[in-house]
């Protein structure tokens, strides 16, 4: 099983919405949405009131709403040529170049990544661009990476132009993320935060709600 980071943006009815999906590889394609307690209906009421009361809402989303909602899966990027594949498309060529490869997990890191054994991960075959025989790399932002530097602006203008800030299904532990959180700050904006477990920002918001994105969103009315 392994996770991955990525960033991407788009406007729903006015609000610009930042995606920070992270998806989940086990075996073949699946997710990873951890257990959570039963949902409180105060809490409800509260975001419910919280997103009553925005009228420019910036909403970040992560893994939990990603993969739970439907949202397709990223596509892996040729460092050379730039051609996209879909992630579907490659994981057939995983399985043509693989028939017999198989791996078991030897724990989860607080991150999402798994341990596996060296022989494992060196024996795996990976495909080449089909288009020039480059390298491929997942469309995404890894720890470590850096984001566009126009889409960070981009997203900085839209968090200094709202009144207030969701996040929804995301730990916030990678910095790409986390520091729109810091300019919502500094603008003093009302932040909540939607996502099963703590955050790096539980700290700084005024709401905090431990649930699935999937059975707490559908109860919201967004208008």
């Amino acid at each position: 099983m392994r996770m991955s980071l990525g960033l991407t943006f788009r406007s729903a009815k006015g609000r610009w919405v930042a995606n920070l999906s992270r998806q989940c590889l086990r075996g073949s394609m699946g997710s990873f949405v951890p257990p959570s307690p039963p949902l409180d209906p105060e809490k409800v009421k509260e975001l419910q009131r919280f997103i009553t009361l925005s009228k420019r809402l910036f909403v970040m989303t992560g893994a939990g709403i990603s993969t739970e909602s439907g949202i397709p899966d990223y596509r892996v990027l040729c460092l050379d040529c730039g051609e996209q594949t879909p992630r579907g498309v490659l994981q057939e060529r995983f399985q043509v170049l693989n028939p017999a490869w198989s791996a078991e997990a030897h724990g989860l890191a607080p991150d999402g990544d798994v341990f596996l054994p060296e022989e494992q991960v060196q024996s795996f075959q990976v495909p080449s661009c089909v288009r020039c025989g480059g390298p491929l790399k997942p469309d995404v932002v890894f720890f470590g990476d850096t984001v566009n530097r126009d889409k960070v602006d981009f997203v900085h203008k839209r968090v200094k132009e709202a009144d207030s800030l969701l996040v929804v299904g995301s730990s916030l532990q990678v910095y790409s993320g986390y520091r729109f959180i810091l300019t919502a700050q500094e603008k003093k904006l009302p932040i909540a935060i939607l996502n099963i477990g703590p955050t790096r920002s539980d700290d700084l918001a005024c709401l905090k709600l431990n649930s699935r994105c999937g059975e707490l969103l559908p109860l919201i009315d967004p208008h």
